[in-house]
């Protein structure tokens, strides 16, 4: 045998082993990703579209009884559990939406969303202060933001996850008006969609560099490692919203998961889908005490938060028909890495042009009202009005020049800085026309005979007198 053959095959080996893995694991992860669409693709069907996007798989979003600006967790309020904050609301599909998969943002369709087969009470990263509580989706673990939602430090690929929730990702409430309708069953009128109480997208970056990031991660007893985000402590949700702590313990003693609007998939939805209920844990179908632990080490749970297939589906999911991919027509050319800038709008090529390396410097900036600001913008009726929110925000910067050290002044007004530099954030300004002043035309005047004007007779000089008529006297 040649020596040099017989060097190679062990190396030849290694790399046939590597492929071989590499195979298996995308196989098995494309099997499960089937097995998760078909868990919710016949319900969710009526209320949007499924589209195969990429590397992400199939994704759903919805197009039924939405705006354009639609975003998750915006049409509903939240409501305290044994197992931290669940989101109530009426939209048909919260069951599935909320509670399994992962939500992101795109270019192309707004928020999607991408199935998962684990459980959990939601699927939301909190941030808190005493004036304002936010709430944002985790997105998936293989997540690569679009260019207009990179960090403000920049992206690079394997970013951890929570750094990738980046502030366009955030809905902040009045922390005194976090519970709405709280004791009452939910009506319209209890909705963060109609509160009046968000901040509007353009205060983001002033009031996001004033809160702190929640790190209190739990994992539920079914599933030790499907780890989620509780939320507001009830002790300072009672400080900030001015409810007795003794009226949040009652209430989460006497609610359960099923009292709650679409948290658990109504009986007809259970009956049509019978292997639903192996895909929910039985403490939440059943009424019972639904039992969490908190984890100790917050730097290992980080990475793995809200994982989609922690808990296998179920057996026996029905057949899901061929989903189509992505249209070609609303795909964005692809650019160069260096042509991108952190937090800015990707560079799109000339149309007429299409060759397989773009140039950077024959590429023109995307318009700031691209699709890219698609989801972020909140209904008139869910924030103040701007008057008064900027008088809000006055009052609070003259209390914290008061009461914050100027190290931390400082630390906040750069990172508003850094924020409001990033494209997502800047004022789309439409280019008015310039107006075109109406031309004038003035009446022709008849011309008239000149007048020869007659000398005028020169004043008499009579001693003692003037023109203007009898001159003072002098005294003697």
């Amino acid at each position: 045998m040649n020596p040099i053959k017989r060097k190679l095959r062990p190396g030849a080996l290694v790399v046939l082993l590597l492929q071989t893995i590499l195979v298996v694991a995308l196989t098995n992860r494309a099997q499960a990703a089937r097995e998760d669409v078909a868990m919710f693709y016949e319900e969710l069907a009526p209320y949007g579209n499924w589209v195969d996007y990429g590397k992400y798989g199939p994704v759903w979003y919805p197009t039924k009884g939405v705006s354009e600006n639609w975003r998750p967790y915006l049409d509903g309020r939240w409501q305290p559990s044994d197992a931290g904050w669940v989101f109530e609301t009426t939209e048909p599909w919260g069951w599935a939406t909320y509670h399994y998969g992962n939500w992101m943002p795109t270019e192309d369709y707004g928020w999607v969303w991408a199935p998962g087969s684990t459980w959990y009470p939601s699927t939301a990263a909190w941030r808190t202060s005493d004036d304002y509580i936010g709430w944002a989706p985790i997105p998936p673990p293989n997540y690569e933001p679009p260019p207009a939602y990179y960090p403000a430090g920049g992206y690079y690929p394997g970013a951890p996850v929570l750094s990738l929730i980046t502030a366009p990702f955030w809905i902040f409430a009045r922390a005194a008006s976090f519970l709405l309708g709280f004791g009452q069953p939910y009506a319209p009128g209890y909705s963060y969609y109609n509160c009046g109480c968000l901040a509007p997208f353009g205060t983001i970056p002033t009031i996001y560099p004033r809160t702190a990031l929640l790190t209190n991660y739990y994992y539920p007893s079914y599933a030790p490692y499907a780890y989620y985000v509780y939320g507001p402590s009830y002790p300072f949700i009672s400080r900030v919203c001015r409810v007795p702590i003794v009226r949040i313990h009652n209430f989460v003693r006497r609610k359960k998961f099923r009292d709650f609007r679409y948290v658990v998939p109504p009986h007809y939805v259970l009956n049509r889908r019978p292997y639903l209920r192996r895909a929910i844990p039985d403490a939440v179908l059943e009424g019972r005490d639904f039992t969490v632990r908190r984890v100790r080490d917050v730097r290992v749970v980080e990475p793995r938060l809200v994982r989609p297939d922690v808990v296998r589906p179920p057996r026996d999911l029905p057949e899901v028909p061929r989903i189509e991919g992505a249209r070609p027509e609303r795909l964005r050319p692809a650019v160069r890495p260096e042509a991108l800038r952190p937090g800015t709008a990707e560079r799109r090529a000339p149309e007429r042009a299409a060759p397989e390396r773009v140039l950077p410097q024959r590429l023109r900036p995307a318009r700031p009202e691209a699709e890219a600001r698609r989801g972020v913008l909140l209904p008139p009726q869910a924030v103040p009005d701007s008057r008064d929110m900027q008088d809000q925000l006055r009052r609070e910067r003259r209390i914290e020049r008061r009461q914050v050290p100027q190290v931390q002044q400082r630390r906040f007004q750069r990172e508003e800085r850094q924020l409001r530099q990033q494209e997502i954030f800047r004022t789309p300004r439409a280019r008015q026309p310039e107006a075109v002043r109406p031309r004038i035309q003035r009446q022709p005047q008849p011309r008239r005979a000149p007048q020869i004007r007659q000398p005028r007779p020169a004043p008499s000089r009579t001693p003692g007198r003037s023109f203007q008529g009898l001159q003072p006297q002098r005294g003697r």
